[in-house]
C-alpha cells in the first residue's frame, strides 16, 4: 500500500493487522469468517468488479434486541481497523462512557491509489509527472466509483445484517483523508460526521483545495461536524502539506458555513504514520464531546436532569438516544449504598424500568434497592415482573422466595 505523503515507506507496517484476521477468496458471497476483533465479510461489488475485505466489529452487547449503534466506516482497515476498535471499546466502556458503543466497518485496499483519490492525475507530490506504464498513479481518480460502492452496496448489507443508528462516520489518513473531504464535499449527507487525518490536499495540483474555495460558498449550510489534523509533514524545505492543510482551516472559518461543526488540531510532534494514532481518539472525542452528562452532585441527579441531556443528544445527533441502561444502574448502585441518595438511586433504577420495560436486569435492580430501603411489597413486585421478563433465572427465583418468606 502506497501512502498519500511522499517518502515514507513501512511496508512492515501493512503486513502486521491482517496477520489476525483469516482471509479466504470468496467470491460472490457475504458470509462472514469470525476473527479476534469481530469478522470479515468478503462481498463482490458489481461496481468496483471485484471482492472487496470488510472487517466488521460488533459491540459485546449487541445480541440486545433493544440495542442500535453508530457506525464508523474507516477506510485503510488494514492499518486503522485495530485502532478504532480498541478506542471504540475504551471510550465506551461503562467506566469511561464518553461515547456510545459503535459498530466498526473497516474497508481494506484493493487498488489503494485509485479508489482514494479524487481524479485521474500522473502527477507526484513534488509536481513530475510520471506516464509509464509503471506509474503508481495511472488508474487513480476512483473516488466517484468507491463512493458508488460505499453507499450503493456495503451500506445497505452493513444496515440489513446488523443492528445499526441512522448515524455514521467517515474516518481516513492521507489519502483517506483526502476522500473523507471529498465526500463532505460532494457527497456531505452519505455520513453525519468525518474524520481526516492528514488529507493530501498536494493531489493533483490541489485539486481540492481549489474545489472548497469554489463549493463552500459564505453563508451556505452544511450540518455536519468534522475534525481534521496534520503532524509534521511540512517540516521538510520546500514541503507545502502542512500550509495546505492550514489553507483549509482558514478557508473554512472565513467562509463561516452555518452548521458546519468543526476542528483542525496539528500534532507537530508526530509523523505523518504516527499522527492517526491521536487523531482518530481526538476526532472521537470531537464527534461526541458532549455526549457525557455533566457533572452533577449525587444529592441532586435524578431522572429529569438525565433525560433533559438525552433530549438534547437525539436533537444534535438526529435519533433517539436513551440513557445507557446498564451505565446509570451501575451510577444507582452506588447511590443506594448512601441513606442519604438511596432515594436518587431507586428514581434512576425506575427510570430505567421506563426506558428498557422488556428488562428484567432493570427490573431485578429496582427490587433489590427497594429491599435495602425496606419497601418489601414494591421489592417483590419488581422481582415479580423481573421473573415475567427472564423466567429462567435461578438467581431472580431466589431472591424472590427470600422476600416472600
Amino acid at each position: 500500500m502506497k501512502s498519500g505523503f511522499p517518502k515514507v515507506h513501512f511496508t512492515l507496517v501493512f503486513f502486521i493487522i491482517p496477520l489476525f484476521f483469516s482471509f479466504k477468496a470468496s467470491a460472490q458471497t457475504v458470509e462472514p469468517i469470525k476473527s479476534g476483533q469481530g469478522e470479515v465479510v468478503t462481498m463482490h461489488s458489481g461496481i468496483l468488479k471485484e471482492d472487496r475485505k470488510i472487517m466488521i466489529y460488533t459491540p459485546k452487547d449487541a445480541d440486545n434486541p433493544e440495542k442500535k449503534y453508530p457506525v464508523v466506516y474507516v477506510l485503510d482497515a488494514d492499518n486503522h481497523f485495530s485502532q478504532m476498535v480498541e478506542y471504540s471499546k475504551y471510550l465506551s466502556r461503562q467506566d469511561v462512557y464518553v461515547i456510545p458503543a459503535l459498530i466498526v466497518v473497516g474497508i481494506t485496499n484493493t487498488e489503494r491509489n485509485r479508489d482514494l483519490t479524487p481524479t485521474h492525475s500522473n502527477l507526484d507530490y513534488s509536481g513530475k509527472s510520471d506516464t509509464t506504464a509503471n506509474s503508481q498513479y495511472k488508474n487513480s481518480g476512483g473516488n466517484e466509483l468507491f463512493f458508488q460502492f460505499i453507499q450503493k452496496e456495503l451500506m445497505p448489507y452493513v444496515n440489513s445484517n446488523y443492528k445499526t443508528q441512522p448515524y455514521r462516520i467517515f474516518a481516513g489518513h492521507s489519502f483517506g483523508g483526502l476522500t473523507a473531504i471529498n465526500c463532505l464535499i460532494n457527497y456531505p449527507d452519505m455520513f453525519n460526521a468525518y474524520i481526516a487525518v492528514s488529507p493530501s490536499f498536494w493531489w493533483d495540483q490541489k485539486f481540492l483545495l481549489k474545489l472548497a474555495d469554489k463549493k463552500l460558498n459564505a453563508g451556505s449550510t452544511l450540518s455536519k461536524t468534522l475534525f481534521f489534523s496534520d503532524g509534521d509533514e511540512g517540516s521538510s524545505p520546500g514541503s507545502t502539506f502542512h500550509t495546505d492543510v492550514l489553507k483549509f482551516d482558514s478557508l473554512l472559518k472565513k467562509r463561516d458555513v452555518k452548521g458546519l461543526n468543526f476542528e483542525y488540531m496539528a500534532y507537530p510532534l508526530e509523523s505523518h504514520m504516527t499522527v492517526p494514532v491521536k487523531s482518530y481518539y481526538d476526532g472521537l472525542r470531537f464527534i461526541y464531546h458532549q455526549w457525557q452528562l455533566p457533572p452533577v452532585s449525587d444529592e441532586e441527579i435524578n431522572p429529569e436532569i438525565i433525560m433533559r441531556h438525552y433530549k438534547g443528544l437525539s436533537q444534535r445527533f438526529g435519533y433517539p438516544i436513551l440513557p445507557d441502561e446498564a451505565y446509570f444502574s451501575g451510577q444507582a448502585q452506588w447511590l443506594v449504598k448512601n441513606p442519604a441518595t438511596l432515594n436518587n438511586g431507586i428514581k434512576l433504577l425506575q427510570m430505567n424500568t421506563i426506558n428498557y420495560p422488556s428488562s428484567s436486569k432493570a427490573f431485578a435492580a429496582l427490587g433489590a434497592a427497594y429491599a435495602i430501603k425496606g419497601e418489601k411489597q414494591n421489592a417483590i413486585a419488581s422481582y415479580k415482573k423481573a421473573g415475567e421478563l427472564n423466567p429462567t433465572s435461578t438467581e431472580i427465583k431466589s431472591r424472590l422466595l427470600e422476600l416472600q418468606k
